[in-house]
């Protein structure tokens, strides 16, 4: 039998584990075909990279043409604007197809527009949804401040210089030292009425006091009485010598027992005839002593008063004095005052003219207003008048004193307890002189207080013309202000008052729409009263006039800007001032002025919803403007005539008068000349120009804006966008590797998203007029 061979034994045997192992082994050391897997393995990476950025270079270019889309797509959708708006009023508003249409129409047919052709394209978008949302609506504040701006920033600068900053700038020196010299003397004015008015009533305090010392301290009743003592005395021994003798005739008849009938008869006879005269002497007593009594009462009861009333009347003379020494001080100081609160904007303005004043007028108006100096009273001249007040009232108690003393003296006589003549006499010669001597200084010819009146109304020699002028110009200003358009409702019309509803309505629904309170109309300078708060209102007004052309030339822009706006797109009072000085009636301007069509620009710069409330103020304004300069003129016109006062008077007439001349020839032509020393004319919508700047408006007057606009072309600015936010969701297909890119899209390499094999994408894009 044959033994198997150890090869065949093996070759029977199962392989062990490890042979697999070292086989793989053995096949991963052999370098047969290792250049080929190496190729392949560079050429699948290569791919898989080519393929990514194939594919995010597809992306790359899609992202880039939406974004495009989305934003040609947006501008599309504002080139359907409101053509009606913008022709009238130069704004843009969205208007005509409906903004989604022409969004959907302009994205699908810039993305999914294949071309007509069969040609490959590399990226085929696709629009999955979009969104269209108007913003920035036409109401807003921001967005119809910014319209305005864009429309008036090349022309409202220079037509405003053209046609007003050059002529007013001129004047700005001139109109300075007008206003301060009209402040300044208006201020010492004020000033001295008051000083003057506190001096005057100080006299009447002493005069006062000079009434303390009356009725029986005047001492004639008391001389009198005193001259009386001597027979008093008399009446008193005569009534001793007949009391002594009726004792005498009652003791014979007593010791008497021969006496006969006859005889005793004689004697009650005669006792008889001593007792009534006795009683007729004792008569003459009781009333003089009575007389004593009273004056005595009657003195203490008027000493006690006067000392008594004495030191209030004479601590309120001196105050007074105080206080009028006090409006002396201020008068000194009235001229730095002045100087010191006058508007910034004149230096300004005229820092940036080069035709200052260079006819010496502003050193004119400068002496006029140093002339104050003439008013101020010394130091001394109020220290003499308070010691007057004191003397006075030394002078006073020296009277009381000597009434008191008499009246001690008259009750001692009046109770019947004697007294001495030549002590009565003295006591009232020492009354009567001093009554005398206080009556001679302060009663009558009262010496000190006519002295110190005729110092005091020295200083008011002025007066007299003052008030003349004062009145004539009140006079002017009332026959000028009936000339001029009022708020009258007369002859209006129902249908204009539904006008004005509908524009206050409006006004207030953009307010609210802004968020923002209600609040009052614009103040405007109005009628004034008198001269002399026409003259304060006007230099008030020229400062704040100044001060706007300062803010304008130093480049301050929204005040001007939205002025000039309002007033190349709205009406003005104008055309009605021509018309009623072509009827040759101004009455009828009264009528015009209640048409809301011929004063939008006025409302818009007053917001007064009162029929001619509007057109009212800014003739008001013109006026106030017409006097300040006008005023001006007058302290050139008027500096002769010396005393401050009088000149500050003089000028104050002056004013008024060629003030309505001004507005007469306003009424006639529709303009005004600047002033005496520039010949040229001032337009009334150059008027409106200034107070444009006046009255800065803010919010309010755009709100005001929106109103007249709303009404006139029936559209609502709160609804009507100036601005468009798009949003669109766009897609592509992937060529290759969908999860690969969505791995680049976890690192954020991507502005999009991978959602199964499709890119998508949401562009966003918002643009506004």
């Amino acid at each position: 039998m044959m033994q198997p061979n150890a090869h065949s034994s093996q070759l029977n045997r199962q392989p062990q584990p490890c042979t697999s192992y070292r086989f793989v082994r053995r096949l991963y050391r052999r370098s047969e075909g290792a250049v080929t897997v190496f190729f392949i393995v560079v050429t699948a990476m290569i791919l898989l990279l080519g393929t990514i950025l194939i594919d995010y270079a597809r992306i790359a270019a899609f992202n880039t043409l939406t974004e495009h889309a989305v934003r040609t797509s947006v501008r599309s959708v504002l080139s359907a604007y409101d053509a009606a708006l913008y022709e009238r009023y130069g704004l843009f508003g969205r208007g005509g197809t409906p903004g989604e249409t022409i969004f959907e129409r302009s994205l699908r047919g810039t993305l999914e527009y294949d071309g007509g052709g069969s040609g490959y394209r590399p990226v085929v978008p696709q629009v999955d949804g979009f969104t269209v949302e108007d913003a920035a609506y036409l109401g807003r504040y921001d967005v119809l401040d910014r319209q305005i701006l864009e429309e008036m920033k090349i022309k409202a600068p220079v037509d405003f210089m053209i046609d007003i900053g050059s002529r007013f700038t001129s004047m700005s020196q001139l109109m300075k030292e007008s206003s301060t010299t009209s402040d300044a003397l208006s201020r010492a004015g004020k000033l001295y009425d008051k000083r003057q008015k506190a001096l005057l009533e100080a006299l009447d305090k002493m005069r006062a006091i000079a009434q303390l010392a009356t009725g029986a301290m005047t001492g004639e009743q008391a001389s009198s009485l005193a001259e009386g003592y001597a027979s008093y005395d008399d009446w008193k021994t005569s009534i001793e010598s007949i009391s002594l003798s009726i004792s005498r005739v009652q003791a014979q008849l007593s010791t008497g027992t021969n006496l006969s009938d006859s005889e005793k008869k004689a004697l009650n006879d005669s006792i008889s005839s001593k007792r009534r005269q006795k009683q007729a002497y004792q008569d003459k007593m009781d009333q003089y002593e009575s007389s004593m009594r009273s004056i005595a009462a009657s003195l203490n009861q008027q000493a006690a008063q006067a000392q008594s009333e004495l030191p209030s009347l004479k601590q309120s003379a001196l105050e007074l004095i105080a206080q009028a020494e006090g409006y002396n001080r201020e008068i000194q100081t009235a001229v730095t005052q002045a100087e010191s609160a006058t508007a910034a904007g004149y230096d300004e303005v005229s820092s940036q003219s080069e035709d200052a004043d260079q006819s010496g007028n502003s050193i004119e108006l400068r002496k006029i207003r140093q002339s104050t100096e003439q008013l101020v009273l010394e130091d001394e001249w109020f220290a003499a008048f308070r010691n007057e007040v004191e003397q006075q009232a030394v002078d006073l108690k020296a009277v009381i004193d000597a009434a008191f003393r008499f009246a001690s003296s008259a009750q001692q006589v009046g109770s019947g307890g004697g007294g001495s003549e030549a002590s009565l006499a003295a006591e009232a010669s020492s009354m009567k002189q001093a009554y005398t001597r206080f009556s001679q200084r302060y009663i009558s010819p009262a010496s000190v207080i006519s002295q110190r009146e005729s110092l005091i109304q020295s200083a008011n020699a002025v007066d007299e013309q003052r008030k003349k002028d004062e009145a004539e110009a009140k006079e002017i200003m009332n026959d000028t202000k009936n000339l001029m358009p009022s708020s009258s409702t007369n002859g209006m019309t129902d249908e204009e008052r539904d006008l004005y509803k509908q524009v206050q309505a409006r006004y207030d629904a953009n307010r609210l729409f802004n968020s923002a309170a209600d609040e009052a109309a614009e103040l405007a300078a109005q009628w004034a009263d008198n001269v002399e708060g026409q003259q304060e209102s006007s230099n008030a007004m020229m400062g704040s006039l100044f001060n706007g052309l300062a803010d304008m030339l130093s480049g301050t822009r929204d005040t001007l800007y939205t002025g000039e706006y309002v007033l190349h797109r709205f009406q003005t009072y104008a055309a009605q001032l021509q018309a009623s000085s072509a009827g040759g009636s101004g009455s009828n301007t009264v009528g015009n002025a209640t048409a809301f069509a011929n004063q939008e620009a006025e409302y818009i710069l007053y917001g007064f919803d009162q029929p001619g409330a509007n057109a009212a103020a800014a003739i008001a304004e013109i006026f106030g403007v017409r006097f300040a300069i006008r005023l001006m003129e007058g302290f050139i016109e008027c500096r002769s005539l010396g005393h401050p006062l009088l000149v500050l008077s003089g000028a104050l007439l002056y004013a008024a008068r060629n003030s309505a001349l001004d507005m007469k020839d306003l009424m006639q032509r529709g303009a005004t000349k600047l002033s005496k020393f520039a010949d040229v004319d001032v337009q009334y919508k150059d008027y409106l120009r200034l107070f444009m700047l006046l009255h800065s408006g803010g919010d309010k007057r755009l709100s005001r804006i929106a109103a007249v606009i709303e009404t006139n072309t029936g559209t609502d600015l709160s609804r009507t966008p100036a601005a468009v936010s798009a949003s669109a969701d766009v897609s592509i297909k992937l060529l290759f590797l969908p999860g690969a890119m969505s791995v680049l899209g976890t690192f954020g390499l991507l502005q999009g998203r991978v959602t199964g094999n499709r890119y998508e994408t949401t562009k966003l894009a918002g643009m506004a007029y």
